[in-house]
């Protein structure tokens, strides 16, 4: 399993996070988890379910039911979570 490490940028934190994601996770799970992740370390609640990850590339939205690895996702890329 290869694993990416990515930087998310969370405006709503001020702030950006390195995560490491398998390449084969779908965007939807992986967006699941991190959710999750930032509910326990942060004690943050609401409907997070609106959110949505993008690229910084080139400013386009995540596809939820495709890989990392089908949207040509490498390591070091850029995303925001909004």
């Amino acid at each position: 399993m290869e694993l990416l490490s990515v930087n998310i940028r969370i405006p709503a934190l001020e702030n950006s996070y390195e995560f490491l994601i398998p390449s084969s996770m779908s965007v939807q799970n992986a967006q699941y988890l991190i959710v999750n992740i930032l509910r326990s370390e942060y004690g943050i609640s609401g409907n997070y379910d609106a959110l949505t990850l993008f690229s910084l590339t080139d400013g386009s939205a995540l596809r939820l039911e495709c890989s990392f690895e089908q949207l040509g996702i490498t390591n070091g890329q850029k995303l925001i979570f909004m």
